[in-house]
């Protein structure tokens, strides 16, 4: 089981991951808004950087601005389609193994949320007929808190046997935060998993904290994840301030408990 950790912890310190890449010999994800998700990005340059990474490399699709379900604007959906398009040639082009997807900006309220469904299934569609042209997994990630969640657990669970050239994300934290059972969750989707998202928070906000730092439940989760028989890539998804040492200590605990290894205890 190869273990991912996600760049976010750098966003503001791009210059400091070379110390990860020197010290971890498991996957990254890298974040397509680029360096503390504000300025323009050129991905070339980004891209360049990693190319010769030996671990495995998963994307993290541009999140700020984008939204593939707006139902008042189709130049948006239409406009976010093609970037999204771009962004899975690239992915093609460095080898990545998969590109997580939020169908929605999440932070966007849902004015009309049927119609926003409905064009979000669409434009999901599309992107995963191109993503399996070029090699690409397409991982969906559920998204949004509240009323601003595009579906709920039995919606997000349906959209996979709706459309099958996407697959699933499964992302812990979110789905705390919106009380969703999360190992029925993973028990439900089965094999359409291709990633997990692994971070912990107070079932309030979404904060991005390290395992066991929050009120996640964590034991029936490794259980439900270790009922899965396929291949799939857990990733720490971690915010800014946590440190490498922390995140290699978890990266290598995680490793254990989804390889069924037992431990002289939980350390988290």
């Amino acid at each position: 089981m190869t273990i991912f950790i996600n760049l976010a912890p750098y966003m503001n310190a791009m210059e400091d991951f070379a110390e990860l890449l020197s010290r971890w010999n498991g996957g990254i994800e890298l974040m397509m808004d680029g360096p503390n998700w504000r300025d323009p990005v050129d991905w070339e340059e980004e891209f360049r950087r990693f190319q010769q990474y030996q671990g495995g490399i998963s994307v993290h699709g541009p999140i700020w601005e984008l939204n593939l379900a707006s139902a008042r604007y189709a130049g948006i959906r239409e406009y976010s389609y093609e970037v999204y398009k771009e962004c899975l040639n690239w992915c093609a082009k460095i080898g990545a193994e998969h590109m997580v997807l939020h169908p929605n900006l999440y932070s966007t309220p849902l004015f009309d949320r049927e119609a926003s469904q409905a064009f979000a299934k669409e434009n999901l569609k599309r992107l995963g007929e191109y993503a399996r042209k070029v090699n690409v997994g397409l991982a969906v990630e559920n998204m949004g808190m509240g009323e601003y969640a595009l579906f709920n657990q039995q919606e997000f669970t349906a959209l996979f046997s709706e459309i099958e050239t996407i697959t699933a994300l499964v992302d812990v934290g979110h789905a705390h935060v919106n009380g969703w059972d999360t190992p029925q969750l993973i028990r439900d989707l089965g094999s359409r998993i291709q990633a997990v998202h692994l971070h912990d928070n107070d079932g309030i906000a979404d904060l991005h904290q390290p395992i066991g730092h929050g009120s996640i439940e964590w034991d029936s989760i490794w259980d439900a994840l270790n009922d899965l028989t396929h291949i799939y890539r857990p990733i720490l998804e971690y915010s800014e301030g946590v440190s490498l040492g922390l995140m290699l200590q978890h990266g290598a605990e995680v490793e254990k408990l989804l390889t069924k290894l037992k431990l002289p205890g939980r350390c988290f």
